[in-house]
């Protein structure tokens, strides 16, 4: 029984070193040679030129969306107007606030720190805010088919953009 659990230990101790050691080479890597994919990229971090092609493709993607929603809706003539108001809050893309400049943020106190990070905040809230009652007040003015259909793409949308309700990757 004791030759069990020596082996046992033994074993354990030999795995612990092989995993040690592999921990150990894989930090010695240098930080450059990390492949680093633009999920992983914080927006200033990424040249001018290209946060102007993601945008661009982003807008060209929103613009084709919003057509092709358009199109399923089947709008009546008194219905573009608003149309109109909820596309164009939609098509405006959201604003972020340029990234903090840690050695400002250092010479502020946790109090002032909180209050800049609430300010933004805010901020991003105002432009949620607005694109939410855009699209209620757009909403509101469809018919109950039309609504349905609404229902349909949204909820699609927000499985695509990976906010859906459900449990799973």
């Amino acid at each position: 029984m004791k030759l069990k659990h020596r082996l046992s230990f033994v074993l354990g101790l030999v795995l612990a070193a092989v995993s040690m050691n592999a921990l150990a080479q894989n930090q010695s890597m240098p930080m450059q040679q990390r492949p680093m994919s633009m999920q992983g990229m914080i927006p200033h971090q990424m040249s001018e030129q290209r946060m102007a092609q993601m945008q661009s493709r982003r807008a060209e993607h929103r613009a084709k969306r919003l057509q092709e929603l358009k199109v399923f809706l089947q709008l009546q003539d008194k219905q573009e107007a608003d149309w109109s108001t909820f596309s164009a809050a939609l098509q405006s893309p959201m604003v972020r606030p340029a990234p903090m400049n840690p050695a400002e943020m250092e010479k502020l106190t946790t109090p002032e720190r909180i209050d800049k990070m609430m300010a933004m905040k805010a901020a991003r809230d105002a432009q949620i805010n607005s694109r939410m009652n855009a699209t209620k007040t757009f909403y509101a003015s469809l018919n109950p088919q039309q609504q349905k259909v609404f229902d349909t793409h949204a909820s699609k949308a927000m499985k695509r953009h990976g906010m859906s309700t459900g449990h799973g990757g």
